[in-house]
């Protein structure tokens, strides 16, 4: 899965602005087409920021474990989080959402309390509206 995942983050259909949809011209991408985008984003993301936090080899053993394997299920990745890190597993679902939201320029507030399924969803709504033509 380490492999595949951070192989979807190579490929991910993103662009320096974290525009997901970079050379569309007619039309709104079908709903899948954005959930597809949306999931291959957060993958990566996921993978470049427990990297980052923990360390490549902690990423390795992770998705060795399977943990990466619900990346894209905010409950399910919450539930395997919070089993390893206990607290500790917010703060690394901050830096997910954080980094997300700076691919997709929103405005972070670290003030808000925070709930990592909203904050995805939310994320999740801007990918949706970008995909509308304009």
């Amino acid at each position: 899965m380490m492999s595949m995942a951070m192989g979807t983050r190579e490929s991910s259909s993103a662009n320096a602005h974290g525009n997901l949809w970079t050379g569309q011209k007619s039309g709104a991408k079908s709903n899948s087409a954005v959930e597809e985008a949306f999931s291959s984003l957060l993958t990566g993301i996921v993978c470049d920021a427990l990297a980052n936090a923990l360390g490549r080899y902690v990423l390795d053993i992770l998705a060795s474990k399977g943990l990466l394997d619900d990346s894209d299920n905010p409950k399910e990745f919450d539930r395997g989080l919070q089993s390893l890190f206990g607290n500790g597993a917010s703060v690394l679902e901050r830096i997910v959402v954080k980094d997300l939201y700076r691919k997709l320029s929103i405005s972070y507030n670290s003030d808000a309390r925070f709930d990592y399924e909203k904050s995805l969803e939310t994320a999740k709504e801007v990918c949706f509206v970008e995909s509308r033509p304009k």
